[in-house]
C-alpha cells in the first residue's frame, strides 16, 4: 500500500531529523532508550517514543495500517511530554497520509513551537507553503533549514528553480538569495542545466561572486558550456563577459583573439586562454610572452580560446623566442565549431616572425584556436616562447 510506505518515510524523517529533544534529555539522565532503561522506566517519554515508532515500523513491514493501541500510544506520548515535537511528526505525517493537509500543517505547526531547530517540522511546513504558493513563508523556513541541516539544501534546489519559472518570482528569490547566499548557486545551477534559462538565471543572480572564483561556481561555466553545446555562440559570450566581469577595453571584441598578450586576467575560458598543465609548463611570461616547456610525452593541447570570427579573410601572427626540438611538432590550428572543421594549420618550425592567412567561411559562426604538441619518433622535452601574438582581418577581404 503505497500510503504506508510514505507515512513510513515521513514519519521516519520526522523523528530521525527533529533533534530528538526529549530524546537527548533522556540519554543525558541516564540512558533510557536502551532494554534496561525501558524496563526500569517503561512509560519515559523516550522509551515510549522508542516503542511507538517499532510498532509503526512493523506494521508497515506487514503492509498495515497503524494500529489503534499505536495511536493511542501517540497520545499518551503527547500527555507524558507535552512540549515534545514527535507527537505532532506522527500525526501530522498521519494526516498527510489521509490527505488531511490543514490539521497536518496544524500539527507541523505545533512542532515546530516546540521545537525551534525541529528540521522535519520546517522540512514539512516548507513543501506545504510551496505547494499552496505562501512563497514568502516558504522561503522563511528554507532560509532557516539550510542553516540547521545544510545537506536539506539540495533538496529544495529543483522545487525553487521550477518556482522561479513563474510570474513574479525574481524578486523574492533574488530577496531569498540575500538572505541566503549558499542556495543560491544550487538554484542557479538546477536552472543552468538548461541553457534557455539564461535570461532567467541573469535576472536572478545577485552577482556577489568574484570573477575569479568562476572555475569553482559550477552554475556559471555549465551555463556557459551548455550555451556552446547547443551552438548559442553570441549569446554564450555575452553570458561569459557577465558572469565572469569583464569589461571592455585593451583585450578586444568578439571578432579578434581575446587577452593576446597572456596576461593573467581573471577572466575564465572558454573565451579566454586555457592552458595545458599536465603535458607541460604553459604559463604568461614577462613581455606579453607565452612560455611553452612541452615534455613531449603524450600529445596534447597547450592552448587554446574559442573566437567569434566574422566570415572573411584573416592574418595570424606571433613571434617565436627559441627553435623548438626536433622531438615532436609543434603547429597552431584554428577550426570551425560546431563540427571541428579545419581552417588553418601553422606549424611552428623556427625562431622569429611566424604568420599564416586563413578564411573564416560563412556558417562558421565561432572558431577554436589551439597551440597543439605532437609527439615524434623520438620525444623529447621542448622550450620556447610565442610573443607578439595578433590577429588581424585582411582590407578588402
Amino acid at each position: 500500500m503505497p500510503w504506508i510506505a510514505r507515512a513510513v518515510i515521513v514519519i521516519a524523517v520526522g523523528v530521525l531529523l527533529a533533534g530528538q529533544v526529549v530524546r537527548t534529555a533522556a540519554v543525558a539522565a541516564g540512558s533510557m532508550n536502551g532494554s534496561v532503561g525501558a524496563s526500569l522506566w517503561p512509560s519515559h517519554p523516550a522509551v515510549v517514543t522508542d516503542r511507538t515508532m517499532a510498532d509503526i515500523g512493523a506494521s508497515a513491514g506487514k503492509g498495515q495500517s497503524p494500529a489503534p493501541a499505536t495511536l493511542r500510544q501517540v497520545d499518551e506520548l503527547a500527555r507524558l511530554a507535552p512540549l515534545a515535537p514527535e507527537p505532532f511528526l506522527i500525526k501530522g505525517a498521519l494526516a498527510q497520509v489521509d490527505r488531511r493537509q490543514l490539521l497536518a500543517e496544524q500539527l507541523f505547526a505545533a512542532a515546530r513551537s516546540r521545537a525551534p531547530r525541529s528540521v522535519a517540522a520546517r522540512y514539512f511546513l516548507a513543501d506545504r507553503y510551496l505547494r499552496t504558493g505562501r512563497i514568502g513563508l516558504a522561503l522563511g523556513e528554507i532560509s532557516v533549514l539550510s542553516r540547521l541541516f545544510p545537506d536539506s539544501r539540495a533538496g529544495f534546489g529543483p522545487a525553487l528553480a521550477q518556482f522561479a519559472h513563474t510570474h513574479g518570482a525574481v524578486a523574492p528569490l533574488r530577496g531569498f538569495f540575500r538572505s541566503s547566499p549558499e542556495v543560491e548557486p544550487m538554484v542557479l545551477s538546477t536552472l543552468a542545466d538548461d541553457p534557455r534559462n539564461a535570461d532567467l538565471i541573469l535576472a536572478l543572480w545577485g552577482r556577489r561572486s568574484n570573477p575569479t572564483d568562476y572555475q569553482t561556481v559550477g552554475w556559471q561555466k555549465k551555463l556557459v558550456d551548455n550555451l556552446i553545446a547547443q551552438g548559442e555562440f553570441a549569446k554564450a559570450y555575452s553570458t561569459w563577459r557577465t558572469v565572469a566581469g569583464v569589461k571592455g577595453g585593451t583585450n578586444g571584441g568578439p571578432g579578434t583573439i581575446f587577452n593576446p598578450g597572456f596576461a593573467k586576467l581573471s577572466a575564465p575560458p572558454p573565451f579566454n586562454w586555457t592552458f595545458a598543465t599536465a603535458a607541460g609548463v604553459v604559463e604568461p611570461a614577462p613581455g606579453d610572452r607565452l612560455q611553452v616547456i612541452y615534455y613531449g610525452r603524450a600529445d596534447a593541447v597547450l592552448a587554446e580560446q574559442v573566437l567569434l570570427l566574422p566570415p572573411g579573410r584573416y592574418k595570424l601572427s606571433m613571434d617565436i623566442s627559441n627553435p623548438p626540438g626536433e622531438g615532436g611538432e609543434i603547429a597552431w590550428t584554428l577550426t570551425c565549431l560546431p563540427h571541428d572543421e579545419a581552417i588553418l594549420r601553422l606549424p611552428v618550425q623556427g625562431k622569429g616572425p611566424l604568420a599564416g592567412s586563413f578564411v573564416v567561411p560563412p556558417g562558421c559562426p565561432a572558431q577554436r584556436l589551439r597551440l597543439n604538441g605532437s609527439t615524434g619518433d623520438f620525444p623529447q622535452s621542448q622550450d620556447f616562447a610565442v610573443g607578439r601574438l595578433g590577429l588581424a582581418r585582411v582590407a578588402g577581404a
